[in-house]
């Protein structure tokens, strides 16, 4: 009869191990300008082999054979492999952008964006995720409506499109809803105002009042001060009705901007580009970047025979770290320089003619130029600025999906966006155009797109409704 107890067995398994240093690369390569020269003084501070002085930036570095060191081939190769990780949505990004128009490739893009540019609103809600009691396989499917998630704390994933892939049940979403609708700040992760005032309603006990009928029922109305509707509908009086929409008002319309505020934000470019001679000429910002290199007198140190032998391992470690340092320094900046070259040379008619001529860009197509992942086409351009002759601008703007018109050729949103944004500047403000008017407008242009994705664009562009436009 066999006892129960303590067994011991053993067994073989290959793990990928990647060096920290390689860790630190990545995370060089995506972090905004000002955080790196933060780090970089931090560096300074507490290595004393690396220095940063401009008289001797040039100077020769000869180590002392044995002192550990990276082959810069094998770094860029390990480096490439670190990034292919992909981390958060890899099976998604696997796959590649999915076929099915416009939102599909805008909600590839965000999740895109997401893996370098996660807000301290994501950072909240991925944090609670951790806690709640969704198991692995929904915590995956939580994870992309949290991706989904924009600055506002509005869900901007369409949930059918969830619902249309295969054997996934309608059960699983609504559990993930729920428990996402239950997170920190309340009123998170609703589709619409309406949703997240009524969320925030039921958080505070208030399901059964007056003002939640109001929210559920005439919310429209209030927007439109129509006080007078709501009382007869509801068989309120009017004053009863205005003190409803003062408690209404209370709430929180925009629950997300709690965790992100918006400030002053201080950038320096990376890039600058500049026409001349009729062409456009990319160059590298290195003002912001210190002349870094190995300390001679540590270098001293390591060939001089009284130096202990302790100290020289304590030096060759340092000195191993600098230059992982300033490789990994060299490394972003030549990845964001190629970058930049080929924005520039795709996005040469958005140059010389302006943004109805940005065309449709999407990292994997940059990815495959330069031959590198997709995810280090991201963080490469997470946070990174570029001064042009058009502006100054994010890297991340160039890289937009596109819109099918009806010759046949693909357009930018951005082309979009700007040609909805004419026709509403020039609308008659007595009679403003319907969504579904400013559809029919648009697709005389030869662009042809849903409703809802105009309501999106006229959204984004803080382009109110038809109903609140209008100027009696």
């Amino acid at each position: 009869m066999a006892h129960p107890g303590l067994v011991l067995s053993q067994e073989m398994k290959m793990q990928q191990v990647l060096a920290p240093h390689l860790f630190q690369s990545l995370e060089i390569l995506q972090m905004p300008l000002m955080d790196l020269q933060q780090m970089i003084k931090q560096e300074l501070s507490e290595n004393p082999t690396l220095e940063a002085t401009a008289e001797q930036a040039d100077a020769q570095i000869e180590i002392e054979q044995g002192t550990k060191d990276v082959d810069s081939e094998q770094f860029d190769n390990e480096f490439e492999k670190l990034a292919a990780l992909g981390e958060e949505f890899d099976n998604y990004q696997d796959r590649g952008p999915v076929s099915g128009g416009t939102d599909a490739e805008e909600k590839y893009q965000y999740m895109m964006d997401s893996l370098s540019e996660s807000s301290s609103l994501h950072d909240t809600l991925l944090d609670q995720l951790s806690l709640s009691s969704l198991n692995e396989y929904e915590r995956k499917i939580a994870e992309i409506v949290i991706g989904n998630i924009d600055d506002d704390g509005y869900l901007q994933l369409d949930v059918e499109d969830l619902l249309a892939l295969p054997n996934f049940p309608e059960e699983t979403l609504t559990k993930i809803l729920d428990t996402i609708h239950d997170f920190e700040p309340a009123g998170v992760g609703a589709r619409d105002l309406r949703e997240c005032l009524m969320l925030q309603l039921k958080r505070q006990g208030r399901e059964k009042t007056q003002e939640f009928q109001v929210v559920e029922h005439h919310l429209d109305l209030v927007g439109r001060h129509k006080y007078e509707d709501i009382a007869r509908a509801m068989g309120l009086t009017v004053d009863r009705v205005k003190e409803l929409a003062v408690l209404i008002g209370k709430l929180d319309p925009k629950p997300g901007r709690n965790f992100s505020e918006e400030r002053i934000e201080y950038v320096t470019p990376e890039i600058i580009v500049e026409k001349k001679d009729g062409e456009y000429v990319i160059t590298q910002n290195k003002k912001p970047y210190p002349n870094l290199f190995i300390s001679q007198k540590y270098l001293s140190m390591l060939k001089d025979p009284n130096t202990s032998k302790e100290v020289k391992t304590y030096i060759r470690e340092k000195i191993a770290k600098s230059k992982q340092f300033i490789q990994s320094i060299d490394q972003r900046m030549d990845t964001i320089y190629r970058i930049a070259v080929e924005i520039v040379r795709i996005q040469r008619d958005y140059f010389d003619h302006g943004v109805s001529r940005l065309k449709p860009l999407n990292m994997k197509t940059v990815a495959e130029l330069l031959e590198v992942h997709e995810t280090t086409i991201s963080r490469a351009t997470a946070g990174k600025y570029m001064q042009t002759p058009r502006g100054l601008l994010s890297m991340k703007y160039f890289f937009k999906p596109g819109v099918m018109t009806a010759s046949g050729e693909s357009i930018s949103n951005e082309s979009v966006k700007a040609a909805l944004a004419d026709i509403v500047r020039d609308e008659d403000k007595k009679k403003p155009y319907s969504d579904a008017k400013l559809v029919k407008l648009l697709e005389e242009q030869g662009i042809k797109i849903a409703r809802r994705t105009v309501a999106k664009y006229r959204d984004q562009l803080r382009i109110l409704p038809s109903h609140l436009r209008k100027v009696h």
